[in-house]
């Protein structure tokens, strides 16, 4: 059965420091409504704006709160493969089960220089699942299919998959490695083509949406979250969770906010 994982917003307090309560009130909602996983600090959760020491605080919050019901796989990724490694190593330290890193963006990088970032990664991390993710748009670099079968053959356990493109997402499927799909608007199609499951941001307002397509009940609630996705772009989904989370704050951090 397909996976839902939850691409973890952060709450940021008035004076924009992390709300770790509040992160943990959402987790439980989370946890509760069904969620097989959650991705702390990834593009939803403004990974790439939080400090070191911020993203180990987060992702041990989620670990406490998820209490062992929800596997936690931290998203560490930064431009540098040595920044990268460090967090990682801190992400499983304080009990995260996998960790995820985008592949490295402002530098144009060629498939040889990305294969030799994941590789140090999964040096770095032993026996614990590491996810790649790719998200050309905001990355600057693609993951090639040639990349990620190559990796996979490395022992990478998996891939999310936030190009927009199915034709794509049909190719990472032959791969030879787990396929989560992170755009919402295509996760009945992509759970029906063999994706392991889903990183959704989405999640975070309607969990339950996602759960019930990956349990089989599908037209609907896709076309519910794409009638969502629609009304609750980026800057608006923690006004949404505000609305389900006692506390819960809205604000952004700079220069979003």
């Amino acid at each position: 059965m397909a996976e839902v994982v939850v691409a973890l917003l952060t709450p940021f307090d008035p004076a924009g420091g992390v709300d770790l309560g509040a992160l943990r009130r959402h987790v439980e909602l989370l946890v509760d409504a069904g969620v097989d996983g959650l991705m702390p600090c990834g593009t939803t959760g403004e990974g790439p704006l939080l400090e070191d020491d911020e993203l180990r605080h987060v992702v041990a919050a989620t670990v406490e709160a998820a209490g062992g019901r929800a596997r936690v796989i931290a998203h560490v990724g930064r431009p540098s493969t040595a920044a990268t490694v460090r967090n990682a190593r801190e992400a499983l330290a304080v009990g995260a089960n996998a960790v995820s890193a985008v592949v490295p963006y402002y530098y144009e990088l060629a498939d040889a220089q990305i294969v030799r970032h994941y590789r140090a990664l999964l040096d770095a991390c032993g026996d614990a699942a590491v996810y790649a993710y790719t998200i050309p748009a905001r990355t600057g670099n693609e993951l090639s299919p040639e990349a990620l079968r190559e990796l996979g053959a490395a022992g990478l356990r998996g891939v999310k998959d936030s190009t927009k493109s199915f034709e794509r997402h049909l190719e990472y499927l032959e791969c030879g490695v787990d396929v989560l799909i992170g755009t919402d608007a295509f996760v009945r199609d992509a759970f029906a083509a063999g994706a392991a499951g889903c990183v959704s941001a989405i999640a975070n307002v309607r969990p339950e949406l996602l759960c019930a397509l990956r349990d089989g009940d599908g037209a609907e609630a896709q076309e519910e979250i794409l009638e969502l996705r629609g009304r609750l772009p980026f800057g608006r989904l923690k006004d949404a969770v505000a609305q389900a989370v006692s506390g819960y704050p809205t604000g952004y951090r700079a220069p979003l906010g």
